[in-house]
């Protein structure tokens, strides 16, 4: 229980930190108006818009919840944020559609007024200028809280009017309805009184159940809201947004930061209202304290809001727990196509620890925000980490998710409970497993994690094999290079495209805590043609190969099978000591990668990316050949 006390209180610590980072991006546009810079500072799109909304909630949230316990760094004062947090909310405001004080500075304003004037992703946005309002609402002016309902009106009168997508091939719409609930609960949320609330809040129902809809949903017949009316899961039920394994894809690969994100919104949604209820209350006095709205069951806070986490359950039961590893990380079978080990999956855990009670959630939670704190120390003003993909963006997510861990706690406290042990989570997760509608296979040992993906969607196939533990999970980062990566690697081939495709299907098996996949890739323009098998054993990650040359004019120049991209950065460590010999490679005396090379592995090509710097292991680059057998060994603790 103390851990996580501390680490919830770590929380307020790093988003005070990282308001050295806010000052520093704040920019004076006016005396009533200011904005933070992004990468269309001022713009009308999401690099202007989102950017501004989360660091002025941040700063919002600042001076309403940490000015009594936690002190800025030196030069910094709450009076200062309190300003910067009133400024850049007006702004946002002011250049809404529904309010058109002020245009952007491309001449347009930003936002959704309905089905025949919309903007895509507008209500995540507007989820972050409600909190912002909510934070300052005894500080606001009638005028600023009539515009503030009129933005909110016009975003939900959007979501009144259109369709609710569904769809789970290559490109998800949970994601896209789950942000589509905030807007509709944060207009439940801060204006219950409204005409349209009833309304609001038929149609958040309906985009909860869409949300992480699975197929399942259309048999089943749980009354959603039981103390409002009798409808059921499958009465709403419109489609499916997720596979029938629970996976879901998004710009058109599986990742886990897209598989999570649907809980974080769903549970940001859930908290305004009971949090919204609680600052009503603190600005009532006793005699005048609201009687309960239809929004809230009959029980408690609680209650209220915990249907709206519609499949969270399952969705972590049977995809989630199964790829999160030691240090709170959430596995990338195919990598991601933005910064790595941001572990901005904190707001998930958060979510499903204080609102469903799950203690492994609990464990992960404390884990990864360990974690953010210790990327947080890689850099010199407070911001999230180096070379973030999206700039100032990523530092406004990355702030908001910890901001709301935070909150979480505050309206849903964990007081009394325990995390899991990790030992136990292990025990109950060492099963290998198979995701077959991604194509997508694990094993997860006290010793190491290993996983492969033949991805659909992007179609590359790549993995990856670490260190089970929360100090070296990291050692190995998850890497594609065309359309290959870890462990395949590729050849480059005079005249040809560096490149592969499956033929045929792979063949997968599990067996205890194991795995072996057998399969053949045509590659370089189909020049070549790869016979492999992975296998995971108790020593281990072993890969086999044979390689036929189809075209016998074709020249191989180089041969990087097996490679493994390793982690050379502040965060993780920079200071590799690598043991190279014929055959042989030991990295930090933690994995060893065994081949059949006659040579020492080659060890090049460092670069950045997705905001980590990397080294590249080639075991057969000055060696090159047709066959190969490798296997990568992690050392086993003591």
């Amino acid at each position: 229980m103390t851990s996580i006390l501390i680490t919830i209180v770590s929380a307020l610590q790093m988003l005070a930190s990282f308001t050295n980072y806010i000052v520093g991006d704040y920019q004076y546009i006016s005396p009533e108006y200011a904005c933070f810079r992004g990468e269309n500072t001022m713009g009308s799109d999401e690099r202007g818009v989102r950017t501004n909304a989360d660091l002025s909630m941040v700063s919002a949230f600042m001076c309403r919840y940490a000015a009594d316990s936690v002190a800025l760094p030196t030069g910094i004062t709450y009076d200062q944020l309190d300003t910067m947090a009133m400024k850049t909310l007006a702004y946002a405001v002011a250049t809404h559609k529904a309010v058109r004080k002020r245009t952007c500075r491309d001449g347009r304003y930003w936002g959704s007024t309905g089905r025949n004037d919309k903007q895509w992703e507008s209500s995540l946005w507007a989820l972050s200028v409600a909190y912002s309002a909510l934070f300052q609402w005894d500080k606001l002016s009638p005028t600023m809280k009539a515009d503030i309902h009129r933005l909110l009106r016009a975003e939900c009168n959007y979501e009144l009017e259109r369709d609710i997508p569904t769809g789970y091939r290559y490109d998800t719409k949970a994601e896209e309805n789950g942000w589509e609930v905030g807007v509709l609960a944060a207009a439940v949320a801060l204006f219950p009184d409204d005409s349209l609330a009833t309304g609001w809040y038929s149609r958040m129902r309906d985009f909860v159940v869409n949300s992480y809809s699975h197929p399942s949903d259309a048999t089943d017949t749980t009354a959603v809201t039981p103390w409002i009316d009798k409808a059921t899961v499958a009465d709403l039920y419109r489609g499916p947004n997720l596979f029938s394994d629970w996976t879901l894809q998004n710009h058109g690969f599986f990742h886990t930061s897209y598989q999570n994100v649907v809980i974080q919104e769903l549970g940001e949604a859930a908290l305004i209202i009971p949090l919204a209820e609680m600052e009503r209350r603190r600005l009532s006095s006793a005699k005048k304290r609201r009687k309960r709205r239809h929004t809230q069951a009959p029980d408690s806070v609680h209650a209220d809001t915990r249907w709206m986490l519609h499949n969270c359950g399952a969705v972590e039961r049977n995809v989630l727990n199964w790829l999160t590893l030691a240090d709170g990380e959430q596995a990338m079978p195919n990598g991601n196509d933005w910064s790595l080990f941001l572990y901005d999956q904190v707001t998930s855990y958060s979510t499903m620890a204080c609102m469903l009670g799950d203690d492994d959630a609990l464990l992960f939670e404390r884990l990864a925000l360990n974690q953010i704190a210790r990327r947080q120390r890689t850099t010199a003003d407070g911001s999230w980490l180096l070379n973030p993909d999206v700039g100032a963006r990523r530092m406004g997510v990355e702030g908001h998710r910890v901001m709301m861990t935070w909150l979480m706690h505050h309206v849903f406290p964990t007081t009394g409970r325990r995390p899991t042990a990790w030992a136990d989570f292990l025990s109950r997760y060492r099963a290998a497993r198979y995701f077959p509608c991604q194509r997508i296979v694990r094993t997860l040992t006290p010793d190491y994690f290993a996983c492969f993906s033949f991805a659909t969607g992007k179609h590359s196939y790549t993995g990856y094999i670490a260190p089970t533990d929360s100090t070296n999970n990291n050692l190995v980062v998850p890497y594609r290079k065309y359309n290959t990566g870890n462990i395949i690697g590729y050849y480059t081939v005079e005249g040809r495209h560096t490149n592969a495709r499956l033929v045929g299907e792979p063949l997968v098996s599990v067996d205890g805590p194991y795995f072996t996949i057998r399969a053949t890739t045509a590659e370089n323009d189909s020049t070549l043609i790869r016979h492999f098998t992975i296998t995971t054993t108790v020593d281990g990650l072993e890969y086999s190969d044979t390689v036929e040359v189809i075209d016998p004019e074709a020249k191989i120049t180089a041969d990087r099978t097996g490679l493994l991209a390793v982690s050379d950065d502040p965060f993780t460590a920079t200071d590799r000591h690598y043991v190279l010999r014929p055959g042989t490679t030991v990295i930090d005396g933690l994995l060893s990668i065994i081949s059949d090379s006659p040579s020492p592995a080659v060890v090049t090509d460092r670069s950045t990316d997705n905001s980590i710097t990397t080294l590249k292991v080639y075991p057969f680059l000055t060696a090159p050949q047709l066959h190969h057998h490798i296997i990568y060994r992690v050392a086993a603790k003591h």
